[in-house]
């Protein structure tokens, strides 16, 4: 509020407000003509989560047999990222006459249900990380999203967490395949040994999220809802939102659609757990190419796993088809940690894969609409596989 009042007084916020930094997602939905649905999935550790879905354009039936598309965000984000930008990778997919569902990840603002944890007075409510929902997401969600649809198989399309728990999960149950026509990684993660992030070179540097834990402090950049706040900083003082995402996340305004920060950011962050912060921390400190389980220490692995040391994820055994699109100025997914991954999984399972120039971490999300013709691609590889599987 502070921020906010100096702001009306030097009579900055007079200018006329884009009404999407206001909306909700539903109101985003409508306002640009397309339907707007919300559904819970109760995971099989108890978390609430709200999956949204575009079926159809506003005011048209939904027509039964249309192709399905999952859409997962990645790490601090949630669902509005997929349609904040323009363009808008859950819109194209609309227009292209996909019904459009969105993961909201577990902690994040949209998911914070629990059968008997509350979110604000139970610590109990944070302890997870993206092996959860990699472990128990994943196979709660898409077998519901089949189950509404009638689809035998849908096209799944992560972005940074949201393909490393597809990931995860394909490791240890390779059969889940089956339930997809396709897996589209954008901006992929593995190992991140090489990423190049400040904030990240910080959590290396000092057990910082370890000592927001000891503090109490279990939830990581909670989404405060001061739409209108961020909305104003962004718009006058550009330079701060472009920095601050860069101290978060690496990026690349040459190709980001900096025009339209202050509407994305208004939306944003997510939010997450401390503890899944924690564990991107080990996964920054390994000296080794490894995806690996959460590491309690010996006795906390011994109660977890039966084991002194976490269980490692197999990526030899990732099953196909995957699409793979990266970027050469990715900070977060380097290059270097893309190949790791690239020759890592079977090459029979990669069908595609594409190193996209000038591209950062979230250019895939919110690149100029430029760049973003870069997802016609991502369409026409979900309609070929949709395609190539008749029955699904």
């Amino acid at each position: 509020m502070f921020v906010l009042t100096i702001l009306t007084v030097l009579g900055l916020s007079q200018a006329v407000v884009n009404p999407d930094a206001l909306r909700t997602f539903a109101e985003v939905c409508s306002a640009h003509g397309y339907g707007f649905e919300a559904h819970n999935v109760t995971t099989e550790d108890g978390y609430i989560l709200t999956l949204y879905r575009i079926p159809a354009k506003k005011d048209q039936p939904i027509t039964p047999g249309k192709p399905v598309v999952f859409l997962q965000h990645g790490l601090i984000d949630l669902a509005d990222t997929w349609i904040m930008n323009e363009p808008c990778p859950g819109f194209l997919f609309s227009d292209a006459g996909y019904d459009v569902w969105f993961g909201n990840s577990r902690g994040s603002y949209h998911s914070l249900g629990h059968i008997k944890y509350n979110y604000k007075t139970d610590p109990q409510y944070w302890q997870f990380t993206w092996q959860d929902m990699a472990d128990y997401d994943i196979p709660a969600v898409i077998p519901f999203v089949l189950q509404q649809t009638g689809q035998k198989k849908l096209t799944y399309v992560g972005h940074s967490q949201g393909t490393l728990q597809m990931f995860a999960h394909l490791s240890t149950d390779p059969t889940f395949i089956n339930n997809l026509s396709l897996f589209i990684a954008l901006a992929p993660i593995g190992t991140v040994r090489h990423l190049d992030i400040t904030m990240f070179k910080i959590i290396k540097e000092i057990p910082l999220m370890a000592a927001l834990e000891d503090l109490g402090v279990y939830e990581f950049l909670p989404n405060h809802h001061d739409n209108l706040l961020f909305y104003e900083i962004c718009s006058h003082f550009g330079s701060v939102c472009d920095d601050l995402i860069g101290f978060f996340a690496d990026m690349q305004v040459a190709n980001d659609n900096t025009e339209r920060f202050p509407v994305i950011l208004a939306h944003e962050p997510g939010g997450t757990s401390t503890l899944n912060m924690e564990h991107w921390q080990q996964m920054v400190d390994y000296r080794v190419n490894k995806v690996q389980k959460f590491n309690y220490g010996k006795e906390g692995n011994l109660n977890h796993y039966g084991l002194p040391d976490p269980p490692y994820y197999d990526y030899t055994q990732i099953p196909g088809p995957i699409a793979i699109f990266s970027g050469n100025d990715d900070r977060l997914a380097d290059p270097t940690d893309v190949q790791w991954l690239e020759t890592t999984i079977p090459a029979s399972s990669i069908v595609y894969k594409n190193e996209l120039n000038g591209f950062g971490h979230l250019t895939f999300m919110w690149g100029n609409p430029t760049v973003m013709a870069y997802f016609s691609q991502v369409i026409g590889l979900a309609n070929q596989y949709q395609n190539n599987n008749p029955t699904s």
